[in-house]
């Protein structure tokens, strides 16, 4: 049998996804709320980016946050898309079905790019590639950041962030199944990078004022700059 793609995975979870973000993300919304706080006091973003925004949570706080902004959201999923599009019904936020590992948009130009849990589904090269990319996309002065699932610096930090999470998600009641769903999507798609090689590509590709943030376990938020003469 061969391999769930990313795509089929989020496809098949969308209808559920809400209920086991909060299940197996621990702290969940504490760190959506942590990108608006730590972001730079003089940013009022016009144009928003959200990069693999399943079904809508973090772009309904974009659009309580930035009321007056318009907001570009992909995804891979399209079903999952579909749970966003009824989430986000009225809203000025326009969605796109696409791969952000080939990011491919007609224009540029955002004050803000953010994601949330989703970086960590492309490959370290791919990674970097983005990073890139985003500078292109970001007006000067303009803002990236997101949270994900960072690797340990070593393996036996990384074998300890595992074991804590275990221990939550089985605490907040993942079953043993669901348990192994995860652990099979992980081997199979998930690249997991550090917090010192994350930094370290921001700042190659141009960004400035590049910190972590927030983190608990695996979990973590990294925020950066466009310098504004760039």
């Amino acid at each position: 049998m061969s391999k769930q793609t990313t795509e089929e995975f989020y496809d098949e979870l969308a209808k559920n996804y809400n209920d086991v973000i909060v299940r197996c993300a621990p702290r969940y919304e504490e760190m959506l709320d942590m990108l608006f706080y730590y972001l730079p006091s003089d940013l009022e973003p016009c144009r928003v980016l959200e990069l693999g925004c399943g079904t809508g949570n973090l772009t309904k706080k974009l659009l309580e946050q930035f009321p007056n902004a318009s907001v570009t959201a992909v995804d891979v999923s399209a079903e999952i898309l579909a749970v966003a599009e009824r989430q986000l019904a009225g809203s000025d936020v326009t969605l796109v079905n696409q791969d952000f590992a080939e990011l491919d948009l007609d224009e540029g130009g955002f004050d803000l790019v953010v994601s949330s849990i989703a970086i960590h589904h492309i490959t370290d090269e791919q990674k970097q590639d983005l990073f890139l990319k985003l500078f292109d996309l970001i007006v000067p002065g303009g803002v990236f950041t997101y949270c994900d699932q960072f690797r340990g610096e070593n393996a036996h930090l990384y074998d300890d962030h595992m074991k804590l999470w275990d221990t939550y998600a089985k605490r907040n009641g993942v079953s043993d199944e669901e348990w192994q769903m995860w652990m099979e999507h992980q081997e199979d798609h998930d690249h997991h990078a550090t917090l010192g090689e994350q930094m370290s590509w921001l700042s190659i590709s141009g960004f400035d004022s590049v910190d972590c943030t927030w983190r608990h376990v695996l979990w973590t938020i990294l925020t950066s700059r466009k310098p504004r003469q760039a």
